[in-house]
């Protein structure tokens, strides 16, 4: 079954955007994994909280390929430049 994982993401640093996308598309794609959707053209239509500044969208074969991608050494110091320049949800959900 299909996992989805899903960010979205309010950008508080922008300095690692620009450095993070090659080698984190290229682990997604390592993993099984490919973008669905990624956009900064984000409108709110519903709920309390602000919209984020981008979301992202990412399909995956299962969620133990989602897994190996956060436990892969290689994504670590990726996944932690993120977290420092940004906050948000990220979510895993299997399709229907």
């Amino acid at each position: 079954m299909t996992t989805y994982v899903t960010a979205a993401l309010t950008i508080t640093d922008p300095s690692w955007i620009e450095a993070y996308g090659p080698p984190v598309h290229a682990l997604v794609e390592k993993h099984g994994g490919r973008y669905l959707a990624q956009t900064s053209d984000v409108t709110k239509m519903e709920g309390d909280d602000a919209a984020p500044n981008v979301v992202v969208l990412l399909a995956f074969p299962n969620q133990a390929a989602v897994e190996a991608l956060y436990a892969d050494p290689d994504y670590k110091p990726w996944f932690e430049s993120r977290k420092a320049g940004s906050n948000g949800p990220v979510l895993m959900f299997d399709g229907l």
